[in-house]
């Protein structure tokens, strides 16, 4: 259910949200992780992951190819063994790309 505000940018009347009369060049354009990791698959990455009240390990790196990329998960496939992992990415702490510098998405 979408409930009534006061619109600062609109004519002074209530509007509900998401159905405001902007128009569509003053919207921002919104670029989220998954975007960005989807057009660098295939290049080298490191990803960081902790893993909170887990005594064997609380941190984790694996460094390799970046395989996939879902809308809350990432496939790297590890250098060292050679295992693809999922990683979930709420665990993900930050992504190094080491190849080559990522490609923005919108570039």
């Amino acid at each position: 259910m979408y409930w009534p505000y006061y619109n600062p940018y609109g004519n002074g009347s209530l509007s509900v949200q998401g159905w405001d009369d902007v128009s569509v060049s003053q919207q921002r354009q919104r670029v989220y992780s998954e975007d960005l990791l989807s057009r660098n698959i295939g290049k080298t990455v490191t990803v960081y992951l902790t893993f909170e009240n887990n005594p064997q390990w609380t941190a984790k790196k694996i460094t390799g190819t970046l395989r996939g990329v879902g809308r809350d998960f990432i496939v790297v496939r590890d250098r060292q063994t050679g295992k693809d992992h999922m990683l979930l990415n709420i665990k993900i702490d930050f992504v190094v790309f080491d190849d080559r510098p990522a490609a923005l998405a919108g570039e």
